[in-house]
């Protein structure tokens, strides 16, 4: 996986709204309806974070979240609270809209 990048310089605000949604296990369809954006704009922005930080799928991207949420200071990229979500996460959350299955 690659090494922690600081993201303010490196992803664009949209991006890391994204990412943050991957590491919650959101789908491209419920990424495009929390962002009122069409699903092919998110697989845009998917295309551009793994890219960008050089990575291969979006179990990486989401693990890539998790991790930078959880990193000192990785609160200040996170204005939604990635952790305070992940530490009380059960399966009815990280399903979120998934119909009970994970699709990171």
């Amino acid at each position: 996986m690659a090494a922690a990048l600081p993201l303010g310089r490196t992803l664009t605000p949209r991006e890391r709204a994204v990412l943050q949604l991957l590491g919650l296990g959101y789908d491209n369809r419920s990424i495009a309806r929390e962002m009122q954006v069409s699903e092919r704009t998110v697989k845009r922005f998917v295309t551009a974070i793994l890219a960008k930080l050089g990575l291969r799928s979006r179990l990486q991207a989401g693990l890539f979240a998790l991790i930078a949420a959880s990193a000192p200071g990785g609160g200040e990229f996170w204005p939604k609270g990635l952790m305070d979500v992940a530490e009380v996460a059960d399966d009815d959350v990280l399903a979120h809209d998934t119909g009970g299955e994970y699709d990171l």
